[in-house]
């Protein structure tokens, strides 16, 4: 079958490589669509460490059963599915604590050197299969996986009705984060961004307000817009020093910042105003139970990712699309893989 492999940094050819064949309780699942994660395009530069060469990136897919291994019962060939890539131990204190999202001895489909979707087929564990519903289509299943990030940001982030919440960054994720904020029923929602695209897909998806930093002060229009004590909720979702410590300065006094990026390892941040203005400062990763609703949200309706998808392509086009991704050349949000 074909499969792109990640060779080494900045090397991911196409490579016919051999099917993949279901152990006990796996079965094999043919890839219709596989979104491109930001995180494989760090993973492709070398710069995150988090995806080991020789191995086959692609974490958010949706497929068809074409096999079943040994002891799988609760699927049959022909089945519709999503698939949940965080693999988990179930038995580590945090697992049982129900935090498997940061299990002690987690792994994942498409990351570290565990291969994942960029592929004609990929083998999954029984355990990571969600039926996906007749009536969501391939790519819609595809985005499953990105926005229960978002409903989990969401979940661990105290927001109740009409809560004005700030943004920063309009990436998948951070625009994922705004139908999921809607959901938990906030109120003014402010985005942040530097590209113009990016905030105008804000804007489409129901932000109140569109700020370009670099050419306008943000501090000022959240003041002016929120209180001029901040704002009570910021979310950074971008990952790196500049936005992480703007999201301490936007926030008000007892305000509660949350952190989805996951970019930049090390950050200096400061720690005086945290302290003394009694800011609460949280990062989120994965999901846990929001994989479910997501599907639940995309099939009622109740959250439309369709503007999202800016591109969907054969798997060959993959190469080229991550590598432009990679060096600034494009500035698609969502591209989806149809191998």
């Amino acid at each position: 079958m074909k499969a792109l492999v990640y060779e080494g940094p900045w090397q991911m050819p196409v490579r016919e490589v051999p099917d993949p064949e279901p152990g006990s309780g796996d079965v094999i699942v043919s890839v219709k669509a596989v979104g491109v994660c930001g995180s494989d395009v760090h993973g492709y530069t070398g710069s995150t460490g988090r995806r080991i060469p020789p191995m086959v990136m692609g974490h958010e897919f949706s497929g068809v059963i074409t096999a079943l291994g040994q002891g799988v019962t609760q699927h049959a060939v022909g089945d519709r599915v999503v698939v949940q890539p965080l693999i988990t131990c179930g038995t580590c204190d945090n697992c049982r604590a129900g935090m498997s999202n940061v299990c002690m001895n987690r792994s994942g489909l498409g990351m570290m050197a565990v291969d994942g979707a960029y592929a004609e087929a990929v083998r999954v564990p029984q355990g990571l299969l969600y039926d996906l519903p007749a009536e969501v289509p391939w790519e819609h299943g595809a985005l499953v996986e990105p926005l229960s990030i978002a409903m989990h940001a969401a979940n661990q982030t105290p927001i109740s009705l009409m809560t004005p919440v700030v943004i920063l960054g309009a990436g998948t994720i951070g625009l994922l984060t705004i139908l999921a904020c809607r959901l938990r029923g906030a109120g003014q929602v402010i985005v942040s961004d530097l590209s113009a695209r990016r905030l105008a897909m804000a804007r489409q998806l129901g932000a109140d307000r569109v700020v370009n930093p670099s050419q306008e002060d943000l501090a000022d229009i959240v003041r002016g817009s929120i209180g001029k004590a901040g704002a009570p909720v910021v979310i950074e979702a971008v990952g790196i020093a500049p936005t992480a410590r703007q999201s301490i300065e936007l926030a008000r006094p007892g305000g509660h910042v949350t952190w989805i990026g996951n970019s930049q390892p090390n950050v200096e941040i400061g720690m005086q105003q945290i302290v003394t203005r009694e800011i609460t400062v949280r990062g989120v990763y994965g999901f846990t139970h929001e994989f479910g609703r997501a599907i639940q949200a995309i099939r009622s309706g109740r959250v439309d990712v369709t503007p999202i998808i800016e591109q969907i392509a054969p798997l060959e086009a993959g190469p080229q699309i991550v590598d432009d991704l990679a060096r600034g050349k494009t500035d698609v949000i969502k591209a989806v893989l149809t191998p």
